[in-house]
């Protein structure tokens, strides 16, 4: 009896056994190449396809390498950059990509771990050549977003080898390393006190300007009312020759005898003809 037990155990093990080596399963977030002694028999559920599920293999003789069929992330260890500037930034990076054609990329790189080794290689050497060809001050701000997309179309053209298609590739972060950021930071100091310098300058050249053409104006808007009052002054004159002698008089009396004046010369004389007689012009 206890014979007959094992060799019924055993068979259910050996059942069991040949099973879990003749079916498997390719969930849907997953594509599968199949492999005989090491050459490839079929790709499964591939990029692009629908084909998830319950799939059989010869047991024992043939093996499945599955390989993620979602975007996968990476991040590229912190690089020091030099700008064509020469100054030196410490770049941090990430990229996302998919694996579009699993059959180059098992040939290429076997396991997904070795691909993401050989991606990022290629990341760091896009970063140096297409950063290290602009100054640091683009890369921290001005063009940012454009290198991002010419290191992503640059990336994406090497990685095809791979069987790889890039989906993204940022920089995170972009920072001067420390021995050279305060004089880095100095220097972009003095050039915005430059700037304001120099608009202060242009400021007060058109206060100069401003102040200059106003006066202008204002002297042209008096000579001209001072013509305009004399015209005026002489139509008055011409009508009334009196009343001319009148009014010249006693201007001169204001000019001559201001508040609080003291007379030392008897009121005799012509000029102080008015005072003496309102008539005097009628001589």
């Amino acid at each position: 009896m206890n014979r007959t037990v094992m060799l019924t155990l055993g068979a259910v093990f050996l059942g069991l056994v040949l099973l879990s080596n003749t079916f498997f399963v390719v969930p849907q977030t997953k594509q599968a190449i199949v492999l005989q002694f090491g050459q490839v028999q079929s790709v499964i559920n591939k990029y692009g396809a629908d084909r998830a599920g319950l799939y059989m293999k010869a047991p024992f003789v043939q093996n499945v390498v599955f390989f993620d069929k979602r975007n996968i992330g990476f991040t590229l260890p912190e690089q020091q950059i030099i700008g064509a500037d020469q100054e030196r930034l410490l770049v941090d990076a990430f990229a996302r990509y998919v694996i579009v054609d699993p059959l180059r990329f098992y040939q290429q790189a076997t396991f997904e771990q070795r691909g993401e080794q050989r991606l990022a290689t290629i990341l760091e050497s896009v970063l140096r050549q297409t950063l290290g060809s602009v100054r640091t001050d683009e890369i921290i701000s001005t063009r940012r977003a454009e290198l991002m997309t010419t290191i992503a179309k640059q990336m994406h053209r090497e990685a095809q080898s791979l069987g790889v298609q890039i989906i993204d590739v940022r920089i995170r972060q972009a920072d001067f390393v420390p021995q050279v950021q305060e004089r880095v930071f100095e220097r972009m100091r003095t050039e915005r006190q430059q700037v304001a310098a120099r608009i202060r300058a242009e400021g007060e050249r058109k206060k100069v300007v401003i102040i200059a053409e106003a006066q202008e104006k204002a002297q042209k808007t008096k000579g001209e009312g001072d013509a305009r009052r004399a015209e005026l002054y002489a139509n008055s004159f011409g009508r009334d020759a009196e009343f001319a002698g009148f009014y010249r008089s006693m201007q001169a009396y204001e000019k001559a005898l201001p508040a609080g004046t003291q007379m030392v010369v008897p009121p005799e004389g012509e000029f102080f003809r008015y005072l003496k007689n309102k008539d005097a012009g009628k001589r």
